[in-house]
């Protein structure tokens, strides 16, 4: 008997958990009046119509077509979040005011598109008053679905611009009028309708749709159970199954809390019923499913705005990032194996492991879209229309099984929830465009990114820690784009400079804002894992760093070694760069861990830490000494202190 049919009584109290939880967080969807959820399914679906339309058919003019799909964003979310989280259900009579409001202003877009791009510069009156209007609104629907933390950043931003003359000189500038700031938001191509909106509007909404229309299909389930297949009966089997099946659904999911929420109803209970402590459960779900923004070919919202931001191609920011996501696959694959040996769990008996022949075929009409998907964008086309034309090719592909199916049911449920699942996107593009509007307006950037080389010295390696501890701290409760966004203004120029490669720069930035979901104290996806195990949310955030620790030292190694990224590669470069890496994070996970070939005192795990250090500059006698530690490490447990009992601290 498949094992994972023995959990769905287990999967139906997880998610009656997640809902809980998420009504706690102020949404509502599920608890709305019955008229007033078939307005916003109908609003939902419009949107969802819209966007695929305006996608193949073409797109309306830029800022006509980023308000309208702002406008549908701030609707439902004002609809579907509660202003305050102790209000009962009902939509109140100011939610609907904001309603009105977010849809009047791309009606007053489009009515005065014309005289709006003639006058330029020159605003009106009803603009400005328009313009604060819209501000007010992007920062309550952050507020409400995004979180306080990225309002703060957004109003501290927008003090910045009024007060710049009394800001010290280093980052003071002549500060600009409520007038000037609002023309800057409203009517130019770098407030809240720039750049992040700009993505949201074309390229992350149809890889949303693409990544419901699997969702939908059961190919997250079909997805489990092939990696169900192909690990389940190695040691730790359960936590490696939660692994593969995150990477597969990485692939096409850029979402890390969807990426747990999906995975993890199911390889939790699984790692819990084979021995696995809970907290390390959700922390191995964690762990692995935060790599979905890292992971080719989607990467989540982030990847898309970093193709606008430096001009590098979508196609070529995905083949850079292949290997750095790679290795970090790796990295947690060997943490949860170490974690097996170390507490000698048990396997998986076979008869409740899947034929993986069988699996492979039922994953095949699943497959398929994906590898279309690839395939379109190698030979050039947008992602936008890449990822619009592999859905289709899902939809037709799943008629040629009773089990993937498209219904009436299943098609219209994939449409609405696209457009669920992008509402905390879009808000949060907008409230990234006032940061971003402010960063033009008054070129704090390149003031803060003269800064951070000041501090650093010029050294490349304390900018790098300098830019680290930047996006942790940022990490702090500020979703990944917004993080991206702000240091991708603010350091990656310091890195540039320093001789780092743009997509080196900009992929470490975007390393450490997604790592940051992880890691305490905020650790977001921790935390969705922590409700599913049913453990302590900070243990479970600790045993998430402990074993997503490769990601701490995988962005250091890729601006070392750019052939890691296939940057002026040479295959000397590529296979150095690849031997340090392994060698760093076999030292590092199993210091983490605390196990070897056996278990590890104190003094060890320190000497296994120096490897690490030794191994991320590039050398050979750096490599020489990291292959000496691990051999003598290696020598010493298996020849001397094998079988001798020692604590594991």
């Amino acid at each position: 008997m498949d094992i994972l049919k023995k959990l769905r009584i287990k999967d139906k109290v997880v998610d009656i958990d997640l809902a809980e939880l998420e009504y706690e967080s102020g949404n509502r969807i599920e608890n709305l009046p019955d008229w007033t959820k078939k307005i916003t399914a109908a609003l939902a679906l419009i949107w969802a119509i819209f966007q695929i339309y305006t996608g193949i058919m073409g797109l309306f003019p830029a800022l006509i077509q980023r308000a309208i799909t702002l406008s549908f964003g701030l609707a439902l979310c004002f609809i579907c979040f509660k202003f305050k989280k102790s209000d009962d259900s009902k939509v109140k009579i100011y939610d609907w005011i904001c309603v009105f409001m977010a849809f009047s202003i791309p009606l007053y877009i489009i009515r005065t598109f014309d005289t709006l791009v003639t006058r330029g510069g020159n605003p009106t009156n009803l603009d400005i008053a328009l313009g604060i209007v819209l501000v007010v609104l992007v920062i309550e629907a952050t507020r409400r679905c995004v979180g306080l933390p990225l309002v703060i950043v957004a109003l501290v931003f927008l003090g910045y611009a009024f007060w710049g003359p009394y800001m010290p000189t280093l980052i003071g500038h002549r500060g600009y009028d409520l007038h000037r700031i609002a023309a800057q938001m409203f009517l130019t191509a770098e407030g809240i309708f720039g750049t992040p909106m700009a993505v949201m509007t074309t390229f992350v909404f149809a890889f949303i749709v693409f990544g419901c229309f699997l969702e939908v299909t059961g190919g997250a389930k079909l997805f489990i159970d092939l990696a169900f297949a192909l690990t389940g009966r190695f040691a730790g089997g359960p936590a490696k199954t939660a692994v593969v099946a995150s990477g597969l659904l990485g692939t096409i999911s850029g979402s890390s809390l969807a990426n747990v929420v999906t995975t993890g109803s199911f390889t939790i209970p699984l790692m819990k019923s084979c021995g696995y402590k809970a907290s390390f459960a959700g922390g191995v779900e964690a762990s692995a499913s935060s790599a979905g923004q890292i992971m080719p070919p989607v990467m989540g919202a982030a990847a898309f705005i970093m193709s606008e931001m430096t001009g590098i191609p979508y196609l070529s920011i995905c083949l850079s990032a292949a290997i750095p996501a790679l290795l970090y696959y790796v990295s947690v694959m060997l943490s949860v194996d170490l974690e097996a040996r170390r507490t000698n769990l048990k396997t998986v008996s076979e008869d409740e492991i899947p034929p993986l022949w069988g699996t492979t075929k039922r994953c095949l009409p699943l497959l398929l879209p994906i590898v279309t998907l690839i395939g379109l964008l190698v030979v050039g086309y947008t992602p936008l229309k890449a990822a619009l034309y592999s859905t289709i090719v899902m939809i037709v592909g799943s008629f040629f099984s009773k089990e993937t199916r498209m219904s009436k049911e299943r098609f219209y449920e994939a449409l609405t929830k696209s457009s669920y699942n992008s509402i905390s996107v879009c808000v949060a593009c907008a409230v990234c465009g006032i940061v971003t509007g402010v960063i033009t307006l008054t070129g704090i950037g390149l003031k803060l990114s003269d800064l951070i080389l000041q501090l650093s010295g010029g050294n490349l390696l304390y900018t790098l820690l300098l830019t680290m501890v930047a996006s942790i701290i940022l990490g702090m409760g500020l979703p990944t784009t917004a993080k991206y966004i702000v240091l991708s203004s603010i350091a990656a120029p310091a890195l540039v400079k320093l001789g780092v490669p743009l997509i080196g720069a900009h992929l470490f930035i975007l390393y450490f804002g997604v790592i940051a979901e992880v890691t305490p104290p905020v650790a977001l996806t921790s935390y969705a894992g922590a409700a599913i195990a049913k453990a302590p949310g900070v243990e479970t955030s600790l045993q998430g760093l402990k074993i997503s620790i490769g990601a701490f030292f995988i962005p250091f190694m890729f601006c070392y070694y750019p052939s890691l990224l296939f940057i002026n590669t040479s295959l000397s470069g590529m296979l150095s760069g690849l031997f340090s890496s392994f060698i760093g994070l076999t030292c590092l996970s199993s210091a983490s861990i605390g196990y070897f070939f056996g278990p590890m005192k104190i003094w060890i795990r320190m000497v296994m830490f120096i490897g690490v250090i030794l191994v991320i500059h590039p050398s050979p006698v750096t490599d020489i000494a990291g292959v000496a530690i691990i051999l003598g490490v290696f020598t010493y447990q298996k020849f001397w202190n094998a079988k001798r009992p020692m604590a594991t601290a």
